[in-house]
């Protein structure tokens, strides 16, 4: 996983200096790639796809907030399929076999706490760097958050993530860029 994030951060870079792309091109080819490949790796949980590290990458060479709200829109729009996923995949279950688990009082701490505060929670998932937040849609669908305040935390919070990878990477890109 480490060597995926390393060619994702240091392959784009590479290739700008030395072939020199202008950054208008990146602009309208790169963008809407940020988009499709955050859709892409939010659905596709299985599916390691280094969207912020194209972000990294991409925020050396243009303005970091565009590749940010590209990444932020992308992956949030792919959380919209998962949510509708895992709604739907908890009404099929409940039409089956009813199964009690014996959840922890904590835990249902917790939910109660994600459910009364849906932005909140979701903001916090989406800002730190966690493997959970690949299944986020799918329990905020099964748990019936409401969808609006769910999208909207987790678009904050990817946005938030995305901006502060973005300057991280308008700042040292252009190093990274000098040691290759």
């Amino acid at each position: 996983m480490l060597l995926v994030l390393a060619i994702a951060c240091i392959a784009p870079l590479a290739i700008q200096r030395y072939m020199h792309i202008d950054p208008g091109v990146i602009t309208a080819i790169g963008i809407p790639a940020i988009v499709v490949l955050g859709f892409l790796g939010s659905v596709a949980v299985l599916l390691p796809v280094p969207v912020l590290s194209i972000v990294f990458s991409a925020a050396a060479v243009v303005n970091p907030f565009a590749p940010a709200l590209a990444a932020a829109f992308g992956i949030t729009l792919g959380m919209a399929v998962c949510y509708y996923l895992g709604r739907k995949g908890l009404s099929r279950f409940s039409r089956s076999e009813s199964v009690s688990p014996v959840i922890p009082d904590k835990a249902l701490t917790a939910y109660d706490w994600s459910r009364n505060n849906v932005v909140v929670s979701s903001f916090l998932l989406a800002a730190t760097p966690n493997p959970i937040f690949d299944y986020a849609g799918y329990a905020a669908g099964a748990g019936r958050f409401n969808p609006r305040r769910f999208l909207l935390g987790t678009f904050l919070g990817k946005l938030t993530q995305s901006i502060v990878i973005g300057y991280v990477g308008a700042t040292f890109g252009d190093r990274v860029i000098n040691l290759i």
